[in-house]
């Protein structure tokens, strides 16, 4: 025999289809020839992939049909087919939403093989909760027939994308993000997904991606329900699959990063890098040629996905979100000085989690361009608890911050930086700034409603000693810069916010929220975020000159906190997100050039940078959760990593609430759960405002480059868009008790909030207060009136018709209306501090008595605050959100910097 073997000669051999004498003359070559036996490898995998080496003919599928009744969900009709299983539209109806249905093939049921790897994909997929990763709903098997339950998706693949051509540039990078976050978000919990490829990615109709199809994905970990693929054999789609997965190697990560290099590589292309007729054709280019090289830098990450070796790649899919996201914060396009409408976005300040203490550096493609020795990281705070704020002295060698350690109060220290072992300075407060004449800036007594809007008394210190004095109320921040110049703070008056440098002289002042605002080292200018919603992170870096109005450095971040000047004051270095809230440490210049300065094994907040280059970090673990109570027993009910309570309905047995952080990220999800425990339902995309009293409708809202909200139906029914125009900002919204009309504490057009009640499909909302009385109130049983607290401490009652407005005799300052009992004649406030004290008062007399503490079982380490709080009609039931955090402080020194920021 000479030559090599062609394709169908290995395809005979494998399948046994040989004449006589045959099968030993193609052994006797295949034993000496390396080229035709690594050929015999890639054909056998590819027939084990494509079941094709069964001994007996299948017999044919018995598909579902339209109406077939299949546990609780009604056939609609057939969606698609994969090699996995067939999938159908389907219909739940005790949720009244659409599901997919994922079936595997009558044919493969008696296929241990495959029943193994489709029980595989349900354990798998099951386990995984992340935006761009598809939710499944439930498993069970059907006559039989095993069967998966996921969302149901509007959109279409990337495969039927791709036939119209390839993506744009933008596109192709903001959805190679989201798919390599989705893809670290699997990997963190032990699965592989092994079958990357267009057809099992997503585009949803509003422009983010999900990965499909963990049909081929196999726990890291020992399974214990037998064995899902046999030894050698090849799981996977030709052309996408890495190297040592068609020759039938172990896998791990690093596989799916070559799948999803190759699904990027062909997005921005138009054509897939490893090109054949044949399947075999296709793994043989993978296995030995180098795909056409692309130009620039995304081209240069693609080829290192691409990299023949697991050991060249990327080493994570979290490690190729970085080089992605560098490449698109570089060739992001400024926006216009104000951003598009922000998002209700639940991080917070001091919620900023993680763990371990393992810090990551940039990778090559996202790093800066000069010379440097690694940054070293070192602990300087170690006991449990969270960290406000924390600053420099002026000299660089002193540490000072607030902290509340082990569940109490937060309290002032300082250290220094060789030997940080904290003092504590004997004070309720939290510290805002350091001046260069020897003086604190601090917060007397800081109170937290919600953890982004702490405020208190600003209060004047001299380092040497002696207790601070009260200079102004209702600040939130204030900075001296290191030229001592005049005091800069941030306060909020009524709804707005207001930048004053000096104090009293307005400077800036706006609806939305101004955070972190610190002046440059030479006094010239003052830097800040700015987050167009009052509760909302999603914001830009914007800096106010000596004159004119500020203008925007970086915008367009889902998520950001943290900001201090360079030493040099040429670039202002803040901490934010383009998608979640895991935080990176960035720089913009005054140009407003951005670039990533540097990233860690988790999340990372920015405190101050000295005048030496070192930088103070938190490196936080943090939470959202949300906890139940009834007569003094609590049960936690926190779904992921940010769980926010949004309402309760009046009989105390069902949640509305939503999810954001990791799980759903900055569009949020709407959630519904009943207070028994039981696992909560998703509703949908949005952010949940009102849950009606009959329990059927919930008013959300969409965020996007404009806000839409919509009536989210509970039950059976498609959501249904309603325009709250003019309202332009929401800040809160509730039902009344006939289920008819909504009471919205909203404000139109950047004026200042007050209160509405709108009837869905019966004109406009309609206003029932003057401009800036839009404090938080509560509905009352007949729904006749309004309850709130003034800034006075009045407690008022608002006819909702507004043609009448009466007080409640006596003053209840600092206290916040939650709620009325099903009496009409009781309200319920609540404190602000911790342990959070709610009253029962009588709106007759105005009388107060104690009605429970939350939590009831005392601050357990690291909590923040109580953010929003409701109670059941009769008082005996209660729910809370809670923020949670356990910080830890670093000092992130860096040589390089330290040479380029010295005088």
């Amino acid at each position: 025999m000479s030559g090599c073997l062609t394709e169908e000669t290995v395809l005979t051999f494998v399948e046994g289809r040989l004449r006589p004498g045959q099968r030993e003359l193609i052994e006797s070559h295949l034993s000496g020839c390396e080229a035709c036996g690594e050929l015999l490898a890639v054909v056998t995998g590819a027939w084990h992939a494509e079941g094709r080496l069964s001994d007996a003919e299948p017999s044919p599928p018995r598909p579902f049909i339209e109406g077939e009744q299949v546990g609780p969900y009604t056939v609609v009709g057939h969606a698609a087919s994969g090699a996995m299983g067939d999938v159908y539209r389907a219909h739940d109806g005790r949720l009244g939403r659409d599901v997919a249905l994922k079936a595997l093939p009558a044919r493969f049921v008696q296929d241990a093989e495959r029943l193994a790897r489709f029980r595989q994909e349900a354990r798998a997929a099951g386990a995984l909760s992340h935006p761009h990763l598809l939710t499944v709903f439930d498993v069970g098997t059907h006559e039989g027939v095993p069967y998966l339950i996921t969302e149901w998706l509007e959109g279409v693949t990337l495969r039927e994308r791709l036939l119209l051509g390839p993506l744009p540039m933008e596109q192709v990078l903001r959805l190679g993000i989201q798919f390599s976050h989705g893809l670290a978000a699997a990997h963190a919990r032990g699965v592989i997904h092994r079958d990357l490829k267009p057809a099992n990615l997503f585009l949803c109709a509003n422009g983010n991606g999900r990965i499909l199809d963990f049909g081929l994905a196999r726990l890291t970990e020992h399974l214990s329900d037998g064995v899902v693929t046999q030894s050698g054999a090849v799981v996977g789609t030709a052309g996408y699959m890495a190297p040592e997965q068609v020759r039938g190697q172990p896998v791990d990560s690093r596989a799916d990063v070559f799948a999803l290099g190759a699904v990027l590589y062909e997005a921005v292309s138009g054509r897939a890098p490893f090109g054949g007729d044949s399947p075999v054709e296709r793994m043989s280019a993978a296995l030995r040629d180098d795909p056409p090289p692309l130009p620039g830098e995304l081209g240069t990450v693609l080829a290192r996905c691409l990299a023949k070796s697991p050991g060249d790649r990327f080493q994570s899919a979290q490690d190729l979100a970085f080089a992605l996201e560098g490449i698109a914060n570089r060739t992001n396009v400024r926006r216009p000085s104000f951003p598009r409408p922000a998002l209700f976005a639940i991080a917070a300040v001091l919620l900023l989690g993680g763990v371990g203490l393992l810090f990551a550096f940039p990778q090559e493609a996202a790093a800066p361009s000069r010379e440097a020795t690694r940054p070293t990281y070192r602990p300087v705070t170690f006991r449990q608890g969270h960290v406000l704020t924390a600053r420099f002295s002026a000299d660089g060698h002193t540490l000072f911050y607030g902290a509340a350690w082990e569940g109490g109060r937060a309290e002032l220290y300082s250290a220094r930086t060789e030997r940080p072992l904290a003092q504590p300075l004997g004070q309720p407060a939290d510290v805002l700034a350091a001046s260069p004449r020897g003086e604190l800036a601090v917060l007397l007594e800081p109170r937290f409603f919600d953890p982004e809007h702490g405020s208190g008394t600003l209060g004047l210190m001299p380092l040497a000693g002696g207790a601070p004095r009260a200079v102004l109320d209702g600040v939130m921040e204030a900075d001296w810069g290191r030229s001592g110049g005049p005091l800069a703070v941030v306060r909020r008056v009524g709804e707005s916010y207001r930048l004053e440098q000096p104090p009293g002289t307005v400077r800036f002042e706006s609806q939305g929220w101004i955070s972190h605002a610190r002046v440059s080292p030479d006094g010239a200018r003052i830097a800040f975020l700015f987050h167009a919603h009052p509760k909302d992170d999603r914001g830009d870096v914007w800096v106010l000159e000596k004159s004119g109005p500020p203008r925007v450095l970086s915008a367009d971040w889902s998520s950001i906190r943290g900001l201090a000047w360079a030493p040099d004051g040429n670039e202002v270095w803040f901490t934010a997100s383009r998608v979640d809230s895991d935080y990176a440490l960035h720089a913009v210049d005054l140009e407003g050039k951005t670039r990533l300065v540097d990233r860690i094994a988790g999340r990372m907040m920015l405190h101050d940078i000295a005048v030496n280059g070192s930088v103070l970090m938190d490196h936080p673990v943090a939470r959202f959760g949300l906890v139940f109570g009834r007569d003094g027993e609590e049960r936690n009910l926190t779904w992921a990593d940010s769980t926010l309570m949004m309402d309760l309905s009046r009989d105390g047995r069902t949640l509305l609430f939503t999810e954001g952080g990791q799980t759903e990220g900055p569009t949020y999800g709407a959630y519904l759960r009943t207070t028994d425990g039981a696992p909560p339902i998703r509703l949908g995309d949005g952010l949940p405002m009102a849950l009606s009293p009959d329990g059927k409708q919930v008013l959300t809202a969409r965020y996007g480059d404009r806000t839409e909200f919509f009536l989210l139906s509970t039950g059976a029914g498609e959501p249904r868009p309603v325009s709250l125009a003019p309202v332009t900002m929401l800040l809160s919204a509730r039902w009344f008790p006939d289920g008819k009309r909504l009471h919205l504490r909203a404000s139109e057009g950047g004026r200042p909030a007050r209160h509405w009640v709108f009837e869905p499909g019966a004109g406009a909302p309609r206003p029932i207060t003057p401009e800036g009385t839009g404090f938080s109130a509560a509905i009352s049983p007949d729904g006749s009136s309004l309850a709130a607290v003034d800034t006075t401490g009045s407690l008022q009652l608002i006819s909702t018709t507004g043609a009448d407005l009466r007080q409640v005799p006596g003053r209840f300052p600092g206290l916040q209306v939650v709620g009325w009992n099903a009496d009409g004649h009781t309200l319920y406030l609540r404190s602000v501090s911790l342990p959070v004290q709610i009253s029962r008062v009588d709106v007759r007399t105005g009388a107060i008595t104690p009605h429970l503490t939350v939590p009831a079982r005392g601050n357990m380490p690291g909590l923040v605050s109580v953010m929003t709080l409701a109670l059941s009609a009769d008082g005996s039931a209660y729910a809370y959100s809670y923020s949670a955090a356990l910080s830890r402080l670093y000092l992130r020194e860096d040589p390089s910097l330290a040479r380029a920021g010295t005088p």
